[in-house]
């Protein structure tokens, strides 16, 4: 793997916030990008393996990154980047301590048979935790921003989305990064919805944090006026002193007033019913649409770093803009995929039916047609490790322990820690528990490990450890030896029996005959003790199918892709499709509705 070190300006802004830990990013690397999946419908663009700004500025294709952010930055830097995003906006975790999941129903059942449970078919995925020490969590944003600026246009501008848990200390370190002079509005959100608090007054609001990089920034203040209040527009000349003719108040009526720093006007994402793709902290549109027209022109380039639903990208696709979007969550990017393969397909439709598209001209055609996504640093895990977390502590009923940044949680009277399950315990994970006992001398628990598998040189090392230790003595559960809890959580793909035939010269068949999730499977039986759940139609399991009618079996080609509508719409399963008149490997990605997916190809 090739590495270049990018450098970075250094923060001289004031006031500086100091933490345990902080770092300047004098030096960041640049890793690949490995292109593995790109949707153009219209076949308009070449999709380039490398994003290099060069070769994609009179070529555009939207850009969708699965890695994590700092590496992804680095990248984007690499290749041609600095200076040229427009507007960026992330809405980052709030360091709020809670964990974060999508509420996922298998389409088109209901109750499954269960009398007691409506939800039944719903299963909660955890998408990220949000459980953070303080000096982390600053210098996790800090890296973040340093590498913002560096993208950032002399003429763009960033908003950072928050709310009360960490907005202060975050705005300090903008002050530091882009200098406080340059602190544009601190825009405060209102939204309703219900609480149960009695404690203290509901918190209802977010603090947006709009920034500058420079005094010469784009700021379009009449695409974004609001109307009049009723009781203002007609409050005569004691409001709007020499509007006196019914002329001058229609005009102004018509033009609306200049948007405020105080919204609650726009409501949360509860209320937008035709948007909710159950992401926990999904953002309506219309907020996104409000800073997008302000702070930026048709072709601009927008990043979110943090894109969780796709909203951003969303909103940028429908006002015309370009738009780059990351995050390190697979289920996160599948999402935003799906979401952004419906908008440019209706966008294209909206034009002409399929039959007219031909003849249309290019300049007819909605702009920015095509998306690429990419990986960077290969953060293609078999398993999430968020979500490995909280199956373990549901499955073997680990109590979790919300303010502890090291421990997961107790088990009986014994500590635990859960080791990643893309790797087995190893003694550089004992060596990390020995280190952090040792600044516990009070404590006197024993710890429960959790983990996959384990070296072979770990349980040596153990058994030394508990002679010696009287307290704190380590005991191991290891998931994929131990019959009692193993039979969850030995991660089991997709399967799928797909038939392909060719039926002409030039055209093909598709038939999904059968498909299975084991995990959707167990997930569903983990809590029913009575009987076996019973899905009706394996399409219920699958979100999305997927189509490369030429695959190279390296670059997934989305030539056909069905992706119901409507949550309770299945997938059609069989697909009529062009085919290459020679021998040609046709592919198919099928993706479940927890975002596993398994690919089937034939020659045909």
């Amino acid at each position: 793997m090739t590495e270049e070190n990018i450098k970075i300006t250094p923060a001289k802004g004031r006031p500086m916030l100091n933490w345990v830990g902080k770092r300047p990013l004098d030096y960041v690397k640049g890793f690949p990008a490995q292109l593995v999946e790109c949707f153009d419908p219209l076949n308009v663009n070449k999709i380039p393996q490398t994003p290099n700004y060069e070769s994609l500025k009179d070529n555009w294709h939207n850009l969708l990154f699965h890695g994590d952010n700092k590496d992804v930055l680095a990248t984007l830097l690499e290749k041609g980047f600095r200076g040229k995003i427009d507007l960026i906006y992330i809405d980052p975790p709030f360091k709020s301590g809670a964990d974060y999941v999508r509420k996922v129903e298998l389409r088109g059942v209901k109750n499954l048979n269960k009398l007691d449970n409506d939800d039944a078919s719903i299963l909660q995925q955890t998408m990220y935790f949000d459980i953070w020490n303080n000096d982390n969590y600053l210098q996790f944003m800090y890296e973040r921003l340093l590498l913002l600026k560096e993208l950032l246009s002399e003429t763009g501008s960033i908003y950072v989305h928050l709310d009360w848990h960490v907005g202060h200390y975050v705005k300090l370190l903008m002050d530091e990064v882009f200098g406080d002079d340059n602190l544009k509005n601190e825009i405060v959100w209102c939204y309703t919805g219900p609480s149960q608090t009695s404690k203290y007054f509901v918190r209802k609001h977010d603090n947006i944090l709009f920034y500058t990089k420079t005094d010469n920034y784009t700021f379009n203040s009449e695409t974004v006026r609001v109307p009049y209040k009723k009781s203002t527009k007609f409050a005569g000349k004691t409001s709007f002193t020499g509007l006196t003719s019914e002329e001058k108040r229609k005009e102004l009526d018509e033009r609306g007033k200049l948007m405020e720093d105080w919204w609650d006007d726009v409501a949360g994402i509860g209320y937008a019913h035709g948007q909710i793709t159950g992401f926990a902290t999904q953002k309506p549109e219309a907020l996104l649409e409000r800073i997008i027209k302000a702070s930026s022109n048709p072709d601009d380039i927008v990043l979110d770093c943090f894109i969780g639903s796709g909203t951003t990208a969303a909103v940028a696709q429908k006002l015309g803009r370009r738009w780059i979007a990351c995050d390190l969550n697979k289920g996160a990017v599948q999402l935003t995929s799906k979401r952004l393969q419906g908008i440019i397909k209706n966008q294209i439709s909206d034009k002409k039916d399929d039959k007219q598209l031909a003849l249309l001209k290019e300049n007819s055609l909605p702009k920015y047609t095509s998306f690429a996504v990419y990986k960077v640093n290969d953060y293609d895990l078999k398993i999430l490790e968020t979500e490995s977390i909280e199956l373990a502590v549901q499955h073997i009923g680990i109590q979790r322990t919300r303010t502890d940044s090291f421990f997961d949680g107790t088990f009986g009277k014994e500590l635990v820690k859960i080791i990643d399950f893309n790797h087995p315990l190893t003694l550089l994970d004992l060596q990390l528990i020995q280190e952090e006992l040792e600044k516990r001398p009070n404590e006197d628990r024993n710890i429960t490990i959790v983990c996959l598998g384990k070296e072979l040189s770990v349980d040596p090392w153990i058994e030394e450890w508990n002679k010696k230790h009287p307290i704190n003595k380590l005991n191991v559960i290891e998931l994929k030896t131990n019959p009692k809890y193993g039979s969850f959580l030995i991660h089991k793909p997709d399967e799928a029996k797909v038939r392909m035939e060719r039926t002409d010269k030039t055209k093909g068949k598709v038939v999904i005959e059968d498909f299975i999730s084991p995990t959707i499977i167990e997930r569903l039986n983990m809590d029913n003790k009575l009987f076996k759940i019973k899905i009706p139609d394996f399409r219920s399991m699958i979100d999305t199918v997927l189509i490369d009618n030429n695959y190279n079996g390296k670059t997934f080609h989305i030539v056909y892709s069905d992706v119901p509508e409507k949550k309770d719409d299945l997938i059609k399963g069989e697909y009529e499709i062009e085919i290459l008149e020679n021998k040609t490997v046709v592919a198919v990605k099928i993706i479940d509705m927890l975002g596993e997916e398994v690919i089937i190809t034939e020659e045909i």
